[in-house]
């Protein structure tokens, strides 16, 4: 199939360096926990931009970061840990093209292993952290650190990747911070980073995302705003509408 015509693209400047990283992505979803988890680490580890992902099914919206254009879907790396971003949610419909796409490219880098970091919507304020894996021998390393998510629905995106992981066989874990609403909530995407690091042995200091949790989450509504604007412009919206 021509790579013009595809759903969604993977769009490198260059390779990862790693042989085996560690994949992890963050999109926007319950709480914003995914995409506050995922862009904080991709500042606080000084991660090296390396890409982008691309799909008609995207708004048409460029990202500026610190004055110049970037797609509002990136990929960054350090060492053997590849983070993929978003500013943008993804469409329930498309969730099982774009989910195809990370897990076949994950799989392309030869990922160890891909964690999926979300938010689940629950009444307290505890913060706790629940876990999901694509396979029983993944049970074992996230118990202990989290709460195994024993019944239930991962929605969105990452429902669709962890689906994908579980057919190709791809070890993967989905970590889901508690939020009390669907405000950003930059305290349970600190709780999620928290857990990350003690399972993967990554040192990811959460301490600047606690210090400037309200600032965050200001940040985040406006941004979240923008991108409703955006989408609603959009002509074809009417067919495929971005934000339901």
């Amino acid at each position: 199939m021509n790579m013009n015509h595809d759903p969604v693209q993977v769009i490198l400047e260059r390779e990862p360096s790693s042989s085996s990283p560690l994949l992890v992505e963050g999109f926007p979803g319950i709480g914003l926990v995914g995409n506050i988890a995922s862009q904080y680490m991709v500042h606080e580890l000084e991660m090296t931009y390396i890409g982008a992902m691309n799909s008609r099914f995207f708004p048409p919206l460029a990202v500026l970061l610190g004055g110049v254009v970037n797609m509002p879907v990136r990929i960054y790396e350090k060492d053997d840990l590849v983070v993929i971003t978003s500013d943008i949610p993804i469409h329930p419909l498309a969730c099982y093209d774009v989910g195809k796409e990370v897990v076949k490219w994950a799989k392309s880098i030869k990922a160890r292993e891909v964690v999926c970091l979300a938010g689940i919507y629950l009444m307290t304020e505890e913060r706790r952290i629940f876990a999901a894996v694509s396979s029983e021998e993944m049970l074992e390393k996230v118990k202990g650190e989290a709460e195994v998510f024993q019944l239930g629905t991962i929605s969105g995106i990452s429902g669709s990747i962890m689906n994908e992981c579980r057919v190709n066989e791809l070890p993967a874990a989905c970590l889901l911070g508690e939020t009390v609403s669907e405000n950003p909530d930059p305290r349970a995407a600190a709780a999620t980073i928290d857990v990350l690091n003690k399972i993967y042995g990554l040192k990811v200091s959460t301490e600047k995302l606690l210090d400037r949790a309200e600032e965050i989450e200001l940040q985040m509504h406006q941004l979240s705003e923008q991108v409703k604007t955006s989408a609603s412009e959009d002509m074809t919206g009417k067919e495929f509408p971005m934000y339901g």
